[in-house]
């Protein structure tokens, strides 16, 4: 991490990413501060607290609590962010690619043939991690019951 002026590598045997703060590793191998809400072990934003607990900058249209992303005052559902590259297109790029799901952007299932989105943190689509016996997480989509 020179270029980050940063000499010190995460320790994590694989790793290349800068470790932080005063710790050896980086930030998803467990270096730098963590979100202080009870029972959460996510990165903090800010001094205390991760993005879901409300942590990090917010976004700046009136009664939105969620966080603002990258270099922009708004989160993601009001423009902020890296947007599809598709034209007219006012989606979010997905998952570090240059266009939202409907233009081809996001992760995919790794399975060889498979053109299907890879789910969650894992790199294989609803289908293959059910023939492989992956959960995936809870089975429930965010803010759903059952």
């Amino acid at each position: 991490c020179p270029e980050h002026g940063n000499s010190r590598k995460c320790q994590f045997d694989g790793c290349d990413k800068c470790a932080q703060g005063s710790t050896p590793f980086c930030i998803k191998h467990g270096g730098g501060r963590r979100c202080k809400h009870e029972g959460c072990t996510k990165a903090a934003r800010d001094m205390f607290f991760c993005a879901g607990h409300g942590g990090g900058r917010r976004c700046a249209i009136a009664d939105c609590s969620k966080g603002a992303v990258g270099s922009s005052t708004f989160c993601t559902a009001h423009g902020g962010g890296r947007r599809c590259l598709a034209p007219g297109c006012p989606k979010s790029a997905q998952s570090g690619t240059d266009h939202c799901v409907r233009h081809g952007g996001g992760r995919k299932c790794k399975e060889p043939e498979c053109t299907r989105l890879s789910r969650s943190k894992t790199d294989l689509c609803a289908m293959h991690m059910a023939l492989k016996g992956h959960t995936g997480g809870s089975g429930t989509k965010r803010g759903h019951e059952g």
